[in-house]
């Protein structure tokens, strides 16, 4: 891997898509590259920029910057998918925001998960009549839809959010392992049900 080229963090995508006033935030984006990875498609750069670039109406092509860090991004984020001790991380901001923006924050890469699953697997698709999968896609679908009103930044609140955003991360990858290519299952993975 290149030395110099390293997924961006929040702050710098956001900013990378503000600089081409694009309408989508970083964590939508990241959600959307989340779902393509989850429903098994496996795009090269050019196959992926078209994708986003779609996805975010963009009304010219990505700039090399852009294009360069939202690679690295998919690559890291194949990587933490992929990874057996569970280090994928969703791209939302962190603890030290506000708790309506990272409420915001996760209903977007919810919304951008949903989106880029509906994407890459056909609708007819057999392992979707998969109970445990519908029910994953449902909850998701409702995290994507929750409000960040009259959310307050107490112990309380702070649990449910924790909880909530666990569950998205292991959902992430509950999805891409039910999905993923057959060659790319990793043998020692047994079914944990």
């Amino acid at each position: 891997m290149h030395p110099a080229a390293k997924a961006p963090s929040l702050p710098e995508l956001n900013q990378l898509l503000q600089d081409l006033q694009l309408n989508s935030s970083a964590p939508e984006i990241h959600g959307v590259m989340t779902g393509l990875l989850a429903g098994g498609v496996r795009f090269n750069r050019q196959q992926l920029m078209k994708m986003l670039e779609a996805h975010t109406e963009a009304d010219q092509a990505f700039d090399d910057g852009l294009v360069a860090s939202l690679w690295q991004l998919q690559l890291s984020t194949l990587e933490g998918l992929g990874a057996s001790d569970l280090v994928f991380l969703p791209l939302i901001p962190g603890d030290e925001s506000l708790l309506a923006d990272r409420l915001e924050g996760l209903a977007d890469w919810c919304q951008g998960l949903l989106a880029g699953f509906g994407l890459a697997v056909r609708g007819d698709d057999l392992r979707l009549k998969d109970g445990d999968i519908q029910e994953t896609l449902q909850d998701l679908v409702h995290i994507a839809h929750v409000s960040s009103e009259g959310e307050s930044d107490n112990e309380e609140d702070e649990q449910a959010f924790m909880e909530v955003y666990e569950f998205v991360r292991l959902a992430a990858i509950h999805l891409f392992e039910e999905m993923s290519p057959a060659e790319e299952h990793r043998p020692v993975h047994e079914q944990l049900h």
